[in-house]
């Protein structure tokens, strides 16, 4: 990887009409604009809603970018990174998504980049904050606050898939609404890449996921933690909330049809026993039977008033398990399951050694070898027989348990209520 020397500039700067010729990135290594962007008013806008007012560009592109060879702007030695190939900052129709993932498979993670994910939790909490008490007085017009949040994270995706699903998807015991619509919008848009889905697409499904529990906003605050134990009339109250959800979102600009609907149908199940239509099959949209899948994962994954966490490896094999009793759409089964592998992104295990280990990227072609690091990030040679994983473990401070393959058969799970029963 070489390096050479990048020039700041302010987005103000900027020319619409020009486009650009090589990468940028921030400064966590971050995609903002792929090589041959052409720059508008759109993507000028697009920077600033990020809050993003300076960037660091190629020393040849400053002239086209600006009109001014010198533009007053400092030199600052900054590393070119690896960018997508082929991927101009535009999300173009009709071409896979996946066909523009860094592979990432043989580096460690950065911690800058984790530091970067972590930062957009923070922004989508003020976003969520913000369109919350718009709803509450009847002021909202655009969704685009919400639209930068799922934008940001597809391009967090483009450029380390397996650290942000695994930083954004991981265990996590937070009930906190804004970041369960987040982890569900960065699942569903990972599964959707999986499935060969376009850009636009992919970023549908994203916002369907964050908005999907918007409608809770604005109802019975304590409606708004899926792991509590509702009564008979606060389930019948719960069970409104998608098509509260949609109604609260009618009235406001630039939300495509498909999003609307599927708003509506996240808590569908396949086989019919969902709500609030028990709607089955193909009737159910696309970007609704993606999200279901991811919103079984974290039920499950995410400790209940009434239990702990499954274990993330556990889990799967739950959802896989049940799979067969077709409350799951098949093809989104498989997406998922490639998605996380057997041992999800994220999740800690246990070596035959007994050694302690974290699973940090997926096997290109086996889903029970993921790539492993040692307790000093380490990456672990997985040709040693010593450092094949022999269990999954609890990761520290979240009450986790386990579900053995002999129990699941026994096991009673109801989706659509968040019921299950050991």
């Amino acid at each position: 990887m070489s390096t050479m020397g990048s020039v700041s500039v302010s987005v103000d700067q900027l020319r619409p009409g020009v486009t650009c010729s090589h990468a940028i990135e921030d400064d966590a290594g971050i995609l903002l604009l792929g090589s041959g962007t052409r720059i508008t008013e759109q993507v000028i806008a697009g920077l600033l809603d990020r809050n993003v007012s300076s960037i660091e560009v190629h020393p040849s592109d400053l002239a086209a970018l600006t009109g001014n060879p010198r533009s007053g702007a400092k030199a600052a030695a900054k590393p070119q990174r690896e960018t997508p190939s082929g991927f101009t900052g535009v999300w173009e129709p009709n071409v896979a998504l996946k066909e523009f993932l860094i592979n990432r498979f043989d580096e460690p993670l950065s911690e800058k980049r984790t530091a970067s994910l972590q930062r957009g939790l923070v922004g989508a909490r003020a976003r969520f904050d913000q369109l919350q008490q718009m709803l509450l007085d009847h002021d909202a017009h655009s969704i685009n606050p919400i639209t930068t949040i799922s934008e940001a994270y597809a391009r967090a995706m483009l450029d380390d898939h397996d650290q942000t699903v695994g930083v954004i998807g991981g265990p996590d015991a937070n009930h906190d609404l804004t970041r369960r619509s987040v982890r569900f919008a960065v699942l569903g848009m990972a599964v959707g890449t999986e499935m060969g889905l376009d850009g636009p697409t992919t970023l549908e499904i994203g916002l369907t996921g964050l908005l999907h529990d918007i409608g809770l906003l604005v109802m019975d605050p304590k409606l708004r933690d899926p792991s509590s134990n509702l009564s008979s009339e606060d389930r019948w109250e719960y069970e409104k909330h998608p098509l509260i959800s949609k109604d609260s979102i009618a009235n406001l600009r630039d939300i495509p049809h498909s999003v609307q609907l599927a708003i509506q149908q996240v808590h569908e199940q396949f086989d019919g026993s969902g709500f609030p239509r028990a709607l089955r099959g193909p009737r159910i949209h696309l970007y609704a039977r993606v999200l279901n899948v991811v919103d079984a994962y974290l039920q499950l994954t995410t400790p209940a008033s009434n239990r702990c966490a499954i274990l993330p490896h556990d889990a799967l094999g739950l959802i896989l398990h049940h799979a067969g009793r077709g409350i799951f759409d098949p093809q989104v089964i498989r997406a998922f399951l490639k998605t996380e592998s057997m041992f999800p992104l994220g999740s800690l295990v246990e070596l035959r050694s007994g050694q302690q280990a974290t699973v940090i990227r997926r096997s290109p072609d086996n889903y029970a070898a993921p790539v492993l690091v040692d307790a000093d990030g380490e990456r672990l040679d997985a040709t040693v027989q010593e450092n094949q994983i022999a269990r999954p473990l609890a990761v520290p401070g979240i009450p986790q348990m386990r579900v053995p393959v002999s129990q699941m058969a026994s096991i009673t799970w109801n989706v659509a209520e968040n019921l299950l029963m050991v």
